[in-house]
């Protein structure tokens, strides 16, 4: 929210729990407080003792920044964690954010794309999109769309004016299918667009992964957009899968859609976490690894990997899970190197805490956080990159050989001028809090 934390070399001196008392904040910040006490991975370097965090902020600043003044130590203590990925959000604000990390973009169209190459002579729908309002109204790809509300549209500029619409107008299409010529009304409304899309290149099916996200066009969320396309291209042998400014998003999704691609016995990924162990009062840790309990439907398909600097968190993950088992090649640049996980929650106030919680390491507990995971061909143009990629795809022999990387790539430094500072990385107990979604 754009607090300013310092952090001092001084040790720190462990804070007991059992010294926790009620004139401590309020309710609220003692919440939190335990919050981080148990789940922060790093907590025994930053977490300081509770007087350390109340009254210590500049109020004014708070304030102008919008922030209500009983959650000003709240998101001071947060900031000292030292951990731009751990942090708090008060009410007023949450509920928007949580949208944004189980959903895919939305929009407010009638939901389709025309052919460009037939524009202006003709509007031709090239593409519908899955669930939006045209989809569910009945618009189908190759329908030509002869009148909007009764009127030609004569250009390209009519054709956009006439398709202005708030959500519940209806807008009123006259098509031309086939022979026939239909009249289709389309509500609009808002709808979760599709975080997967495929194209080919030289015939080589090219599936791009946009984000990780649980809400999308398909019900089961980006992974049911993976599986799908895949399917459609049960015929091929080879597949290019771009992750290439892929940030990341919903961890079940990544790991799922990675064992869609192992084989019976293949570990896929390690999660090491903190949980609450609220009987001796500590924070502890457990180690999750995903081993494929059965054959994953596309395992016999050979893979070829595009990434680069942008290439993070999820995305990370799920290079990792296939290509420490498969061996596929990864084409372009090396990736961010975010090996650390989230866990995300509301509080007693209905706001919402996001604390570093969690570390992934690959089947031989080697990690890439802070490194990156290496190509086997480092190229940094995108259309030579995606020229690699298709002719390793034909040629479909290729092993990797690449590693992680040997190099910091600084994303995680404690300020631009100090060394690299952040903390390892850790999982979630379900049995402690109404946990929302694990982030990566």
């Amino acid at each position: 929210m754009g607090i300013t934390a310092c952090s001092s070399d001084t040790t720190i001196t462990p804070f007991s729990y059992n010294e926790l008392t009620s004139s401590m904040g309020s309710p609220e910040f003692q919440q939190n407080y335990k919050h981080l006490f148990y789940l922060y991975i790093d907590k025994d370097k930053y977490l300081r003792t509770p007087e350390s965090y109340l009254g210590k902020v500049d109020t004014q600043k708070m304030i102008n920044q919008g922030i209500p003044w009983d959650y000003h130590d709240i998101y001071y203590m947060y900031a000292q964690m030292n951990d731009n990925f751990t942090y708090y959000v008060d009410p007023s604000r949450a509920m928007a954010l949580l949208k944004t990390w189980t959903s895919s973009e939305q929009k407010l169209d009638a939901g389709f794309e025309l052919d460009s190459s037939l524009i202006p002579q003709k509007y031709v729908i090239k593409k519908v999109l899955e669930k939006s309002p045209a989809d569910i109204a009945g618009l189908k790809a190759g329908d030509e769309i002869a009148e909007i509300e009764g009127v030609v549209p004569a250009s390209e500029i009519v054709f956009n004016r006439l398709s202005v619409a708030s959500e519940d107008d209806i807008i009123t299409y006259t098509i031309k299918r086939d022979s026939e010529k239909l009249t289709v009304p389309v509500k609009i409304a808002p709808y979760n667009i599709s975080t997967v899309e495929l194209s080919f290149k030289d015939s080589i099916p090219v599936i791009k992964i946009s984000e990780f996200a649980e809400h999308t066009s398909n019900d089961s969320g980006t992974y049911g957009e993976f599986i799908h396309y895949l399917r459609a291209t049960e015929n091929y042998k080879t597949t290019i899968i771009d992750l290439r400014n892929n940030g990341g998003g919903d961890v079940s999704q990544c790991i799922a859609m990675a064992q869609a691609l192992l084989s019976k016995g293949d570990t896929a990924i390690g999660v090491i976490g903190t949980y609450a162990d609220t009987v001796h009062k500590e924070q502890a840790y457990d180690t999750t690894f995903y081993i494929n309990e059965q054959d994953g439907a596309f395992k016999d398909r050979y893979f070829v990997f595009l990434a680069n600097g942008y290439t993070a968190s999820c995305s990370e993950i799920m290079l990792a899970s296939v290509v420490s088992n498969k061996k596929y090649p990864i084409i372009g640049t090396t990736t961010y190197g975010k090996g650390i996980g989230q866990t995300s929650f509301f509080t007693l106030s209905y706001s919402l805490a996001s604390i570093t919680t969690m570390r992934t390491i690959d089947k031989q507990g080697l990690s890439y956080h802070k490194y990156g995971i290496d190509p086997d061909f480092a190229i940094l143009d995108d259309a030579i990159a995606l020229n690699k990629a298709v002719a390793l795809a034909k040629d479909q022999s290729y092993v990797r050989v690449a590693g992680y990387g040997t190099n910091n790539t600084g994303h995680f430094a404690k300020a631009a001028v100090e060394p690299d500072t952040m903390p390892g990385f850790f999982h979630f107990s379900e049995k402690y809090s109404p946990v929302i979604k694990l982030k990566y």
